[in-house]
């Protein structure tokens, strides 16, 4: 780990809370104090790929954790291994770390060294912090993106880590927070492996094939914690299609595909349609289908492309956890689904 600290004049009380802040966040900025300090980890051959602020030339690393301090805008830093003809290095200031950037961002380069905090501490002279927010950006820990922006109006899209349930329950995870969507309300994101374009082909049987869907994010790892953000969220939602060519879907009671349910429950219901729409589509609750006399497009069951798509919305039934699908043994017959990324946003 690398350590620098500058303006060693602080208070006790301030220490103090310093501490007690850190122990719950990774970043923190406190009020009116005058300590700036910073507990670098390094990643050695590796590079962070992040909006850089600026890269400085800095004589050796401890320049370059001085200079990332120094600006409020830094989180973290890349540092050239080799230095230029003048013996200075290139250092990188960037807006975020290792722990908020996209997955794949921190990748193998061997000309450089990248640092990110263990833990952060900024106590900084007229912080624009209200009281009990943490972060160099004024974060905090929230129970969902929607209160982090709350409470953070400032905050930008990211990933961030999110505990639903609160301290004693599920463990903390990560997610994306999207501060702009649905009028900047704070949009979790929550990704999962089953997200792409996938070929249904050669099974006849209702619900023969299946498809197990895989929530993705650090420290996620069960469909509890997710319940725990739909629970303290008031919207969610996540977009399915099934594209069809002579494959039947829903099929006036008699399905060959659905989706199931958190709890395990066959759902008999599509994207764009409620519960309360027992086998029937968007088009469906429309009067709009390609057979007005059946409940989804793909019902028509002939030889033409059609599509059944819409949001899933029922907070109680969702995520989407399995895709079942049959009638796609024919010469002919088959069919692609999508599933989208769980999102939920509003404070319940």
């Amino acid at each position: 780990m690398f350590f620098v600290a500058l303006r060693l004049v602080i208070w006790t009380s301030a220490l103090n809370q310093a501490t007690a802040n850190f122990q719950q966040s990774g970043l923190y900025r406190a009020h009116e104090q005058k300590l700036s300090f910073g507990n670098f980890k390094p990643v050695k051959g590796h590079k962070l790929f992040a909006t850089k602020i600026s890269s400085p030339l800095v004589a050796d690393v401890f320049d370059c954790v001085s200079s990332c301090i120094s600006d409020s805008r830094c989180i973290s830093i890349n540092f050239a291994v080799s230095p230029d003809s003048n013996k200075l290095h290139v250092c990188e200031l960037l807006d975020t770390d290792k722990y908020r950037a996209t997955a794949g961002d921190l990748q193998v380069n061997v000309g450089f060294l990248h640092y990110s905090p263990s833990f952060y501490l900024n106590l900084l002279l007229q912080s624009s912090c209200q009281r009990d927010l943490v972060g160099i950006r004024c974060e905090r820990k929230g129970k969902t993106c929607s209160e982090i922006k709350l409470y953070s109006p400032q905050a930008t899209s990211g990933s961030y880590v999110i505990d639903p349930d609160g301290e004693g329950g599920y463990e903390p995870f990560t997610v994306y927070c999207d501060m702009t969507d649905k009028n900047g309300v704070g949009v979790t994101i929550v990704g999962h492996d089953s997200e792409t374009r996938t070929l249904v082909n050669g099974y006849e049987a209702a619900g023969s094939y299946v498809r197990h869907v895989h929530y993705i994010g650090a420290g996620l790892t069960n469909v509890p914690q997710l319940v725990g953000l739909l629970d303290m969220s008031a919207h969610c939602e996540q977009f399915i299609k099934y594209e069809c060519y002579d494959s039947a879907l829903l099929y006036m009671g008699n399905p060959s595909g659905w989706w199931v349910s958190r709890d395990l429950e066959k759902m008999t219901y599509w994207g764009g349609a409620s519960s309360s729409d027992s086998y029937k589509c968007a088009c469906g609750v429309t009067n709009s289908c390609a057979d007005s006399s059946r409940g989804c497009n793909c019902d028509k069951n002939d030889g033409t492309w059609r599509e059944d798509s819409g949001l899933l919305t029922e907070k109680s039934h969702l995520p989407v956890i399995q895709l079942k699908f049959g009638d796609t043994s024919g010469s002919y017959e088959s069919g692609y689904h999508t599933l989208g990324k769980l999102k939920c946003f509003g404070i319940a």
